[in-house]
């Protein structure tokens, strides 16, 4: 069994903490498009607002039977060990694809600086960043 490192605890709390921002349930773009002011509620209690202009953007991009499977916001997954960060799932890596131009499209996705800004430019509202300790 390995023994903790006393500095490994240190770091995983701080990166809770950075996480603390995430919403306790993300919702689908279908429940998102039917509310007049779209939110999700953070883990300590903030409300994260969807514009929706992007919400509609999505949507244009993926079939309407798609909309009830796609949670929002989508995650760019930000880990201690790489330099870029990942996307993950087939519905989110698509939607990447399509606003940043990647092909081929996998399932999943690896972006780099330039490629998360533009991203974060363009959809600032429905991406967000989560912060991965492993």
């Amino acid at each position: 069994m390995k023994k903790l490192d006393p500095s490994d605890n240190i770091l995983k709390k701080q990166v809770i903490s950075l996480n603390r921002h995430l919403p306790r349930r993300r919702k689908t773009l279908e429940e998102l498009l039917r509310e007049e002011r779209p939110h999700v509620l953070g883990a300590d209690g903030t409300r994260h607002r969807f514009k929706n202009a992007e919400l509609k953007k999505i949507a244009s991009m993926i079939d309407k039977e798609d909309y009830k499977k796609l949670k929002l916001p989508i995650y760019i997954e930000i880990e201690s060990l790489t330099s870029g960060a990942r996307i993950a799932g087939d519905l989110e890596s698509t939607i990447i694809c399509k606003i940043l131009n990647i092909d081929p499209c996998k399932r999943e996705l690896f972006i780099y600086r330039p490629q998360i800004k533009e991203l974060r430019i363009k959809f600032p509202t429905t991406t967000q960043y989560i912060f991965l300790v492993r």
